[in-house]
């Protein structure tokens, strides 16, 4: 059971990881475009994603964590804690953050066009977040990969 637990749980991650380093460079391409209308369809698809992708596969991958942390492991070390904390910051930044401004900014679009300064800038904002963001899941990487203090491998 343990190693489906952690076929399930890298799965997850290559889709949540994956996705969000993927959504940057494509965020990066969207920005620089020359037709303002990218930027546009690039938060629509990224906040359809999101909510029907990204956040299935981190929950999945949270569950899959957990248990197998209850298996062979202790929610008190360290390694387990900073990992679970950073996966609550990423959550909350998307449920609280990035999912509400892509809305707004998408609302601002709506309302002023594609070339909307407003949205532009709010998009630059989340732009940043997600940078952010995917910075931590490089720290959750490395923590699951090694595992300091757990004397397991």
């Amino acid at each position: 059971m343990y190693q489906v637990l952690v076929f399930i749980h890298i799965v997850s991650g290559v889709i949540w990881v994956g996705g969000a380093f993927f959504a940057q460079l494509l965020a990066i391409r969207s920005a620089r475009s020359d037709d303002p209308n990218d930027i546009v369809k690039f938060g629509t698809t990224i906040d359809y994603l999101g909510q029907r992708v990204f956040l299935p596969a981190s929950i999945v991958l949270f569950i899959a964590g957990a248990i197998m942390v209850a298996q062979q492991y202790s929610f008190g070390q360290l390694w387990v804690s900073v990992a679970m904390g950073l996966w609550i910051v990423s959550a909350l930044a998307g449920s609280l953050y990035l999912g509400p401004r892509y809305k707004k900014a998408a609302a601002l679009f709506e309302a002023e066009g594609p070339t909307s300064v407003g949205a532009r800038t709010l998009m630059d904002r989340v732009f940043l977040v997600s940078r952010l963001e995917l910075l931590s899941f490089a720290v959750i990487l490395a923590l699951m990969v090694y595992k300091p203090g757990a004397g397991v491998a």
